[in-house]
């Protein structure tokens, strides 16, 4: 198991936030969801490197739902 983190920022429209800090908090262990700047919808998402294949799907379906743009993966 690593002990390193991986972070992800992503853009999405502020409103959804609350909806997608939910979402991972019911996903245990995935990732934890971090509000960088709340006007511009910007979080992070910090994970252990054992669940990005994880995080990528969900994230992937997750844009189907709501308008997001990844900023740095």
């Amino acid at each position: 198991m690593h002990t390193d983190s991986v972070q992800w920022i992503l853009e999405v429209n502020k409103s959804d936030i609350a909806y997608i800090v939910g979402l991972f908090e019911a996903y245990d262990d995935f990732a934890v969801v971090r509000t960088l700047d709340p006007g511009r919808g910007h979080i992070e998402l910090m994970m252990s490197p054992d669940y990005v294949d994880e995080v990528a799907q969900l994230v992937e379906r997750l844009a189907g739902e709501v308008s997001l743009r990844i900023l740095k993966q």
